[in-house]
């Protein structure tokens, strides 16, 4: 959709005649609304087709193949099979000012999207897409359902509502999960390059909602926000899951967790080589190590219902709390 120097146009639905018209609004550099005039003609209002750069994909239609470029916007009702976006993201990564790129709505269907530098797909509620894949620059807002999605250094975006499935997530690449969104099985091969622990959250995945079976790989990264909670997590040597919310039954094989102020894990399993660090402020309970795993509480941290195996190791600050038990009985240490 072509836009003019300090006019930007954005999708409406008209509800008098059933279909999407233009909108113009003034607006700020760097995508900023200025008043907000927005005008619709009366030639909209009364159904003219969209711009000549756009396509509408309708119900019972599929189209295969093809290119979207320089604001241009392809709104799928249907099917769209094989298209590449390299348009949309003008106005920089979630931004609700962005109006190109490839919209599928209510009841439509995309599959084996590419989507290159400074293009977005734009997945609304009810719609559904598979087998997309997203270079650096370029992105996917989701409210809709996800399957298979590909960042290889692009961005997904998963809103209230949107459910996203087996998303994998390469160098670079960032998947952040929005309060009220889901993502399954995920795959996260990126986001700890920084080093243990270190604060570059804008990598890897950042969950706000709900992860559910997501599997960290060396390199890969996890933040649980505090609002958020990741389920069935697990992390091989390399990898880590930052904990700020909840996590519930996580793996370690070789991976580390630490758990941050009001982060709470419960249910951890610490296998060889696996580490688990709960920081001040932070709560662990059930946490199991096996042999050659290593749990350690620093001081402030607690650590409730601790069962140690033979060969695990348990580190602890007198300033810290931990109960539970070992092979020969129970224990108990720091403050009580």
């Amino acid at each position: 959709m072509k836009r003019h120097l300090n006019t930007s146009y954005r999708l409406v639905w008209n509800h008098i005649t059933g279909t999407l018209v233009v909108a113009s609004e003034l607006a700020r550099s760097r995508g900023k609304r200025a008043g907000v005039a927005v005008a619709l003609s009366l030639a909209a209002v009364t159904s003219v087709p969209a711009l000549a750069a756009d396509t509408v994909v309708q119900a019972g239609e599929t189209v295969s193949g093809g290119t979207l470029v320089n604001h241009d916007n392809q709104i799928v009702f249907g099917t769209a099979n094989g298209m590449t976006i390299s348009t949309g993201l003008e106005y920089g990564p979630d931004n609700e000012a962005n109006t190109g790129g490839q919209w599928i709505q209510n009841g439509g269907t995309a599959n084996n999207t590419t989507v290159t530098g400074g293009g977005l797909q734009r997945v609304n509620t009810g719609g559904s897409v598979s087998d997309t894949v997203i270079s650096a620059g370029g992105g996917q807002s989701l409210q809709g359902q996800a399957v298979n999605t590909t960042l290889n250094g692009g961005e997904q975006w998963v809103h209230e509502g949107g459910i996203a499935t087996g998303t994998v997530i390469n160098e670079k690449g960032w998947q952040a999960i929005k309060s009220g969104a889901v993502a399954t099985d995920t795959v996260v091969n990126t986001g700890a390059e920084g080093g243990p622990d270190a604060e570059n959250g804008d990598t890897g995945q950042t969950v706000y909602g709900d992860a559910v079976r997501t599997t960290i790989n060396k390199n890969g990264r996890q933040i649980v926000a505090a609002e958020g909670t990741a389920n069935t997590t697990v992390v091989y040597a390399g990898g880590d899951q930052t904990v700020h919310g909840h996590a519930l039954d996580t793996t370690l094989n070789g991976g580390y967790q630490y758990v941050h102020n009001g982060g709470t894990a419960s249910g951890t399993v610490v296998n060889s080589d696996g580490w688990q660090i709960i920081k001040e402020g932070g709560l662990a309970d059930f946490t199991t190590v096996n042999q050659k795993g290593k749990l350690q509480v620093n001081a402030g941290g607690t650590a409730t219902n601790v069962t140690l195996k033979q060969g695990g190791a348990l580190v602890t600050s007198t300033a810290a709390t931990v109960l539970g038990s070992k092979p020969s009985g129970e224990f108990h240490g720091g403050k009580r």
